[in-house]
């Protein structure tokens, strides 16, 4: 077992349909490309911010390896749109606000801040195959830096 789905690597990715800041979206939508999904706290924090320039500057060298970046965050649309509009973000970002897709790739744990507990996500990543299967997983990433290994990662394939 090597994630936190319980499934193991080349398991099928599960399948969602979300909105986002480009419509509603699947998985399906991508079928014959690479998929990033990423999960990442909240919008227009400093990591998460970071996280999404990173990603958002190398979008295209993604595109040419036939790769779509997709943010995840429990965040509103509307937030969501904000971040986009000021970070110029490319990529679709989906509103999990009822936690649905963050449940089913297993990315929401206990944290604790300031002392006080909550239920919170685990910035993490998923590599999906173009037969949207898992090919890697990120747990508690490190913002800095992590679009670039994504990216390297592929360019592997």
């Amino acid at each position: 077992m090597n994630n936190v789905l319980n499934k193991d690597l080349g398991d099928k990715a599960p399948q969602f349909e979300a909105e986002s800041t480009k419509g509603t979206i699947s998985l399906e939508n991508y079928k014959d490309k690479y998929i990033v999904l990423y999960f990442y706290p909240k919008d227009m924090t400093p990591g998460c911010t970071v996280q999404a320039n990173e990603f958002s500057s190398l979008y295209e060298q993604f595109k040419d390896l036939d790769a779509e970046i997709i943010g995840v965050s429990r965040d509103t649309v509307s937030s969501h749109n904000i971040f986009c509009e000021k970070e110029n973000i490319a990529f679709p970002l989906i509103s999990d606000a009822d936690s649905n897709l963050c449940n089913l790739y297993g990315v929401l744990k206990e944290k604790v801040n300031f002392g006080k507990k909550y239920i919170g996500i685990v910035r993490s990543t998923f590599l999906i195959g173009k037969d949207q299967s898992i090919i890697k997983i990120w747990n508690n990433v490190k913002a800095q830096g992590h679009a670039a290994e994504v990216l390297e990662a592929i360019e592997k394939l």
